[in-house]
Parts: structure tokens; sequence; C-alpha cells
């Protein structure tokens, strides 16, 4: 427990204060998602990013950005929270945190079929600042089917 709280002690003030919001956020998603799930909105539907836009790129951007923080912030609250925090979770904790640091994002949900198991698999991620931040896939192997931004 010590040791836990030192390591949170040598975070930044911001990522503090970020992880603190996703601590707060994670009980309000996990309460909405169990009791409320028809209140729950991702944001406004909009479609694909035209694939033949230039994509941007990784290396030019600066480390360490809001959205960097706050996919740490989701990450290091979904550790110490004892309930599951499950892909739609993040993905809704970005969503509040990329609204309250008003942070363009997308929320992205698809679909894949897992051939060992013979099922469909759903899996949702965010995408802020050109990269994923939570629900860290390969957004290749599913098919999308809706995509959610506040743009």
């Amino acid at each position: 427990m010590i040791r836990k709280i030192k390591t949170f002690l040598r975070l930044s003030p911001q990522l503090k204060l970020m992880t603190l919001q996703a601590l707060v956020f994670s009980v309000y998603t996990g309460l909405a998602f169990a009791f409320f799930k028809r209140y729950v909105r991702f944001g406004k539907i909009s479609v694909p990013v035209d694939s033949n836009s230039p994509s941007p790129d990784p290396e030019s951007k600066v480390k360490d950005t809001r959205a960097d923080n706050i996919a740490r912030a989701i990450q290091i609250s979904s550790q110490y929270i004892p309930w599951k925090n499950v892909c739609r979770h993040q993905a809704y904790q970005a969503k509040l945190l990329c609204n309250f640091y008003k942070i363009p994002y997308q929320v992205f949900i698809g679909f894949k079929k897992d051939e060992d198991k013979k099922e469909i698999q759903a899996h949702a991620w965010t995408v802020a600042e050109g990269r994923i931040i939570t629900g860290f896939c390969n957004p290749g192997e599913y098919t999308i089917q809706s995509i959610y931004s506040n743009e």
C-alpha cells in the first residue's frame, strides 16, 4: 500500500488529477452501465474517417499530451477498482475526460467473429489526438458498427 502511494505521489500534477477524475468517472460509469444502460450515450454518431485522407504521423506528436495522460489515468485507475472496467466502460470514461478537457475524440464500436469459440465478440475503443487511448486493439480485425464523436 505504501508503494502505491509513493508511486502516485511521483506522478505529474496533471496526471494525479486525471487519475482521481478517472476513479470518480469509473464509479459513475459502473453505476450507469449497471442500472441505467438506456441513458448512457457516447456522443453523436459520426461518419467514418476517410481512409484516403492522410493519417497523423505518430512520431510528430509530442509525448505526454493530454490524451496520453487520459489513457494512463484510465489504466492506473483500472488497476485499483474492485469491479470490472471493461472496454465500453473505459471508452465512456475517456469520453467524459475528453469532453471535460475539450479534446476531440471518436469512440468506435466493432465486432469480429472468433472462429475458435464460434461466437461474435464486441469491442469498444477510443481514439483521441490521432491514437488509440482505450481498448487497445488492431482495428483492422473488427467490423465497425458505430462511431461516436464530440465533433
